[in-house]
């Protein structure tokens, strides 16, 4: 596993604890984004049970096997992995310690090659698959929490975000998602996101309105329809100082996380 990520200069997780938050199309925008942006992107679906990645960026064909493993099949400049490529829309009843090692050797498996960033489609709960990825021993991972702006949504991403202090994984910051007012006011939408950032000390990365380009683009497995919606490009603006770590356009990944988060020290160069 540490030999295959070891040109993968940073990892991010991408978490929300509940499903149906958003959480596979903000990876997926966002990995649209970093591919955009000339940045070397990997995406990978580790949400075993429902697995979506595939489907959003319209890859379907087997991963091609070669003599360094498992070559993803690339859109939009995308690295894309999921188990669905395999299983073809089938149900995969596996257990919870079955479906972690799926999840790490189809990781392992897979060649990667040089990626300057690798974005991680977590699971809901805080289960096995998580455990196990947040301990992947490298400096490099940090982790962005998904929430909609309900209480029970932002009780979940509550326990999560516990989960990631305890366990010292750096969090780049809350994305609240979904919010039918973006901005400040609106029946005061955010307060929930918001109050998330304040206790656990992390950054308010920004609030994603609803959009129903966002249906439309997804229905059509149309990537590029997805970019041009308000929601990515609030993404873009949400997301600007973790690509802005990455090194975006100048050729090679950075930091992988803005200086003021918590947990991550200056690596020397």
């Amino acid at each position: 596993m540490k030999k295959r990520l070891k040109p993968v200069k940073a990892i991010l997780l991408v978490l929300s604890g509940k499903g149906g938050v958003g959480k596979s199309v903000v990876s997926a925008t966002f990995a649209a984004i970093l591919s955009g942006s000339g940045l070397r992107v990997g995406l990978m679906d580790a949400d075993i049970y429902g697995p979506s990645s595939a489907l959003l960026f319209g890859a379907h064909e087997l991963p091609a096997e070669g003599a360094e493993g498992l070559t993803p099949p690339v859109r939009g400049g995308v690295k894309v992995m999921s188990v669905d490529l395999f299983a073809k829309g089938k149900p995969i009843p596996l257990t919870g310690s079955a479906a972690q090692q799926v999840v790490l050797e189809l990781l392992a498996l897979t060649d990667w090659g040089e990626l300057d960033c690798l974005i991680v489609d977590m699971p809901p709960a805080t289960g096995d698959i998580m455990l196990s990825l947040t301990s992947l021993g490298k400096k490099e991972v940090a982790a962005v929490v998904v929430t909609m702006p309900d209480r029970l949504s932002v009780t979940v991403a509550h326990r999560v975000l516990q989960l990631l202090k305890s366990g010292r994984v750096p969090t780049i910051g809350v994305l609240g998602n979904m919010l039918r007012h973006s901005r400040a006011g609106g029946a005061n939408e955010g307060s929930g996101p918001r109050k998330l950032a304040r206790e656990f000390s992390v950054p308010l990365l920004g609030l994603l309105p609803y959009d129903g380009g966002v249906t439309r683009a997804v229905e059509r497995s149309d990537i590029g329809a997805l970019m041009g919606t308000r929601f990515a490009e609030q993404l873009r603006l949400s997301m600007r100082p973790f690509i802005a770590s990455l090194g975006a356009g100048k050729g090679r990944a950075r930091r992988v996380v803005p200086r003021h988060v918590p947990g991550m020290a200056r690596r020397p160069r």
